[in-house]
């Protein structure tokens, strides 16, 4: 099968630089199907592919022929915006993501979200803008680090949050599943890890590594 993948903040979004971690993983799972992927810049010749996936983190992102009443694009009813939208309803589109649904947003399967993610994704659009002039250090996310979660949710229940439909923080996945050996650092995407009972023993998983790591933009070189 031939897939291509939209990352529609990184088109969106001129000086986007964080790598979206969802196409890396569904790049992941049909690498070893051993279908043909891309990473693909721009919403043209779509009906190219047998799959198309267009992954959004954040709400005003725009794609191509959005509905200028903007009425409904925000965090309670950005779902509804979206539903009746051309490129969004072609046979072979799937999209997902905080930007399509915010807080309702369906989460991967599993099977692809426990895939290790395609580091090599962003390859060919990281060389092109260092090659135009863009700095190496804000590429860092897509050079250096390896990105995921070890737990998913939260206790607070902020209103503000997207993760206000959750009541507890419970243990994901093992860094070791996400684990790019070849990098420096690990980006930790958790949102409350201390919220979560076995705190303690990710922080020792993540030490075990070797590696310097962040959680929300700290660094921590030691527990």
């Amino acid at each position: 099968m031939n897939i291509a993948i939209i990352d529609a903040d990184l088109i969106g979004k001129g000086n986007h630089r964080f790598p979206n971690l969802a196409s890396m993983k569904i790049s992941s799972y049909h690498k070893a199907k051993g279908d043909s992927v891309i990473l693909k810049t721009d919403y043209n010749d779509l009906n190219l592919y047998d799959k198309v996936y267009i992954s959004k983190v954040f709400i005003d992102t725009e794609i191509p022929d959005e509905n200028p009443d903007k009425t409904l694009k925000n965090e309670k009813t950005v779902s509804e915006y979206y539903s009746n939208h051309p490129i969004l309803n072609l046979p072979n589109v799937i999209y997902g993501g905080t930007g399509f649904y915010y807080d309702k947003a369906t989460p991967l399967p599993s099977e692809i979200e426990h895939s290790k993610p395609d580091y090599d994704l962003y390859n060919e659009i990281v060389a092109k803008l260092i090659s135009n002039g863009t700095s190496v250090k804000s590429l860092e996310y897509y050079i250096n680090y390896s990105i995921g979660y070890m737990t998913r949710g939260c206790i607070r229940k902020c209103s503000f949050c997207v993760n206000k439909n959750y009541s507890k923080c419970l243990k994901h996945s093992s860094v070791y599943e996400w684990l790019d050996e070849t990098k420096p650092y690990i980006c930790c995407l958790d949102d409350n890890v201390l919220a979560c009972k076995e705190w303690k023993d990710i922080f020792h998983e993540l030490q075990s590594t070797g590696k310097n790591f962040n959680s929300n933009k700290v660094v921590m070189k030691d527990y």
